[in-house]
């Protein structure tokens, strides 16, 4: 059946790099006093009684994989059936193996330095690592060995599912240091990784595939502030694929390691995950705390499921060499954007850049409060600028204003230039004023605040406001300064079809939310909704029977307000032969 997502979102994306407050051309950022995302402060040694509780085929030629994602740059969009692979022998077949023990029920498994605990391991040789099945309040993995890109280390499950979370715990799955290490819930019968039993979207079954991962980390919402998924220690080359992370009440993931300048992170991979319906960010990388912070460096993001989070889909800061993000579906972000856990934490996807080369394409985004796209430029004292690039955003598509559609700070760096092109913007509809009282709509879509940046726009629609960009008066083309405009135009998108993602085809996003019982961001009062409107609540949907239904009613103790729409089967693949095919997840870029 198919499916619309054509949704209306906002956005004032704002890192804490920019500092807070600010005048009304630069948007608050986020207080890092308050940024409750270290990982430093999730892998504290345990309290008293924790202890003890608590590839051969395609990882050996990553370049091949990157050509053949800069060749979609060349070839567009290319039309995408719905089969998927079923990935079979990608690892290679392991020789070397090794269990991991299995704790006493209903203790975590708390490895500090795994190699120092397991002297016997050849952790040079070593090519499979088992986790194995069980349900665990926390498991952390540190110290694990630096390998090379021709022998990785394969982390995975064995004998089932290892299910992590639900048991409140002060953190969940933490992993630190090592190199060129993978980490994989994927069945592979051939590489011997995973289960039969929990093969996730193996093959192309998306559709209510939670809780159906080898490897899951779901909290349950049991506790606040608690992240999925936390890597740090100088970990570096290393790829996360396969795995489930849902109902945490902060991040789904953190990458970074705050306050370590000298620690070095690139050559990441994160591709295959399903992360959904957290408290804050889907990913956040990189560090949002004051220098010295290290750089994130050549980060690959594709074919990943990234949906419903109360704050930013995706956060990427401290970037530096050449990164892309491609064929991923984010959002509906900003979801909690009335009771969020610190005001302007309503964007979708923010940007922090210090160096180097950007590529952001073909991408869904949808949902937002205040920015859809926060770009800043981050200049860092002793950064080499020699190799910069600048940024490229195109191909994507973004679904749902409720503000603007884009920010671009202004601080600009050598060598870098700014290219928008090929991208469409649609479903803006203002309601930044129900939180922000004193907001009010402006003229145009995309508000840049950069002198200093070559900045191109280049064949992009828009719906919604008058202009497109604020610095090109002409209907988003023509010259003024340091930008540029050309091919623009202002018209209707296409609608966007997905293959099953739970609501109708003409279901307006902006009218799905986390349930709130008052803005706590705006003045307090008890949030209403109306009828049709859908909320979140506990990781599943319930639609509004009432006109209204009133402030303060939880949905699961209201049956005579709330109709339960159960967990969305979130198959976010775009229907075959409609408008919008080859952005998104892609069998391409699968194995």
């Amino acid at each position: 059946m198919k499916k619309n997502a054509c949704w209306t979102c906002l956005v004032c994306a704002i890192l804490a790099l920019v500092g807070c407050g600010g005048p009304d051309d630069s948007p608050p950022g986020m207080n890092p006093s308050s940024d409750m995302s270290s990982v430093a402060d999730m892998t504290s040694t345990p309290p008293p009684g924790d202890m003890g509780r608590d590839p051969e085929a395609d990882m050996a030629n990553p370049a091949d994989m990157q050509d053949l994602a800069d060749g979609i740059s060349d070839m567009g969009s290319p039309e995408v059936p719905l089969t998927w692979p079923a990935g079979e022998g990608v690892w290679g077949s392991p020789t070397v193996t090794f269990t991991l023990p299995k704790p006493e029920d209903g203790k975590g498994i708390y490895l500090p330095d795994v190699q120092e605990t397991h002297p016997d391991v050849d952790w040079q040789a070593l090519e499979r690592l088992y986790i194995p099945a069980g349900h665990y309040p926390f498991i952390r993995l540190g110290n694990l060995p630096e390998r090379s890109a021709e022998n990785p280390l394969v982390i995975t499950n064995k004998g089932g599912q290892v299910r992590i979370g639900g048991l409140d715990h002060h953190y969940l799955f933490v992993i630190s240091g090592g190199s060129h290490w993978v980490l994989t819930g994927r069945y592979d019968p051939v590489s011997q990784t995973g289960d039969e039993g929990f093969p996730g979207h193996r093959g192309g079954a998306f559709a209510h595939s939670q809780g159906t991962y080898g490897i899951v980390v779901d909290d349950a919402f049991v506790r606040e502030s608690v992240s999925g998924i936390g890597i740090g220690g100088h970990a570096t080359d290393f790829e996360i694929e396969y795995v489930e992370i849902a109902r945490v009440g902060f991040a789904g993931m953190l990458i970074k390691t705050d306050d370590q300048g000298d620690a070095h992170m690139e050559n990441v991979r994160l591709h295959d995950l399903y992360i959904h319906d957290v408290v804050s960010e889907g990913v956040y990388i990189g560090s949002t705390q004051s220098q010295p912070q290290h750089q994130i460096r050549s980060i690959q993001i594709f074919n990943n499921r990234i949906l419903r989070t109360g704050t930013e889909a995706i956060q990427l800061g401290q970037l530096a060499g050449d990164s892309h993000v491609h064929h991923n579906v984010f959002g509906p972000a900003a979801i909690d954007w009335r009771d969020a856990f610190q005001n302007y934490q309503d964007g979708n996807l923010q940007i922090a850049l210090r160096a180097g080369h950007l590529t952001i394409e073909d991408n869904i985004f949808m949902g937002a409060a205040g920015s859809m796209v926060g770009l800043f430029g981050l200049p860092v004292q002793g950064d080499d600028s020699s190799a910069n690039v600048g940024v490229q955003i195109r191909r994507n598509h973004f679904i749902g204003t409720r503000n603007l559609g884009m920010y671009i700070n202004n601080e600009s760096l050598p060598g870098m230039r700014y290219t928008i092109e090929d991208n469409t913007w649609s479903g803006w509809r203002f309601e930044r004023d129900e939180v922000y009282a004193d907001a009010t709509p402006y003229n145009h879509l995309l508000r840049v605040f950069n002198s200093g940046t070559p900045i191109a726009f280049d064949g992009n629609t828009w719906e919604g406001p008058e202009l497109m960009v604020n610095a090109l008066p002409d209907v988003g083309n023509g010259e003024k300064d340091n930008i540029s405009g050309m091919n623009n135009r202002k018209g209707a998108a296409d609608p966007l079809l997905f293959v099953g993602w739970g609501l109708a085809d003409d279901f307006d996003i902006l009218n799905l939310e986390q349930w709130a019982a008052s803005a706590t961001r705006g003045d307090g009062s008890p949030v209403v909704y109306q009828s049709g409107e859908v909320v979140m609540y506990g990781g599943d949907a319930w639609r509004c029977r009432l006109d209204p239904c009133p402030g303060g009613r939880v949905p699961p103790e209201h049956a005579d307000t709330w109709e339960s729409l159960g967990p969305l089967p979130d198959d976010v693949r775009v229907e075959p032969g409609t408008a919008w095919e080859g952005r998104g997840l892609n069998p391409m870029f699968a194995r």
